[in-house]
């Protein structure tokens, strides 16, 4: 680190003289750590924004700390270090070899480090769909007792969202989302996401959670017709149903999941079942369900 380094955030809001600015432009280049810093950022600032469906970050996922400021305005007062930043960023993502292993994704990002769940649905990607200890969240949006609060304990990095973004892995950006509460994120990336049925399981996931259940049941049913071993979609379905009051039908989908053998998954399913079959019997004789 030099003099020049101290000058990051001075840099980034327009206060250097046009003397100093020029020469931390020279500086940039030559400084690896000045450089990836300003790289980093940037890449920030664009997952926020794509993340959101706009031009610039309105509710950004999480402040970073430190001397970080706004950047859409930085980006208009120094276009000419962005522009060749930019375009050297493009000629080593081509000239990188498409065999270097991708970098690991932190266990905190889909709450691995997690004894307990409080999302209900079962999300497509395979990390974020471990089984855990289900513990709802209060009505109050606070944890029932014994359960982890996630949002509270594990917030969720930027970083290794940006490399997924790079990466083109929507699945993995939205079950981050979903399962640290951002909603509006998630829904977000599943708009931009190509049409598939881990899409379409994603997107029920979210519909439960707003309470929409014939809306999730009109996405899960061609899922599980086309794939009838699909084990989150099968959930999401009897989750669909229970709450449409469709006990008997929900009982046979968790049976489904429960003959999967899924370790810790069948037997809460088997538990869901019997719960289903339960509230079955009590209804009224003669009044099906919606």
């Amino acid at each position: 680190m030099n003099a020049h380094c101290t000058k990051l955030h001075l840099f980034m809001d327009g206060e250097l003289s046009e003397a100093d600015a020029e020469g931390f432009r020279h500086h940039l280049p030559r400084c690896p750590g000045c450089e990836g810093g300003l790289r980093d950022l940037l890449q920030l600032e664009l997952l926020a924004a794509r993340a959101l469906g706009t031009g610039a970050v309105e509710q950004p996922v999480e402040q970073p700390r430190g001397n970080v400021v706004a950047l859409g305005a930085w980006v208009r007062r120094n276009a000419r270090v962005v522009a060749p930043l930019a375009m050297a960023a493009s000629l080593c993502a081509v000239m990188v070899p498409r065999m270097m292993p991708a970098p690991e994704i932190p266990a905190v990002v889909f709450l691995e480090n997690q004894s307990t769940r409080a999302l209900e649905g079962r999300v497509s990607h395979a990390r974020a769909d471990q089984w855990r200890r289900y513990m709802p969240m209060r009505g109050n949006g606070n944890a029932a007792p014994g359960a982890e609060s996630a949002e509270a304990q594990a917030p969720l990095p930027l970083r290794p969202l940006a490399e997924m973004e790079e990466r083109k892995e929507f699945r993995g950006i939205v079950a981050a989302y979903v399962l640290h509460g951002q909603w509006q994120q998630a829904q977000a990336v599943l708009s931009r996401e190509p049409e598939s049925h881990a899409r379409d399981n994603d997107k029920a996931v979210v519909a439960l959670h707003e309470s929409r259940f014939q809306d999730a049941l009109l996405l899960l049913d061609p899922v599980v017709k086309a794939e009838p071993k699909h084990a989150q979609a099968l959930w999401n379905r009897g989750l669909a149903l229970y709450g449409l009051n469709q006990f008997e039908r929900a009982a046979s989908d968790f049976k489904r999941v429960a003959e999967l053998d899924e370790a810790g998954w069948s037997k809460e399913a088997r538990d869901r079942m019997e719960e289903a079959l339960a509230k079955h019997d009590a209804q009224p004789r003669g009044k099906a369900a919606p």
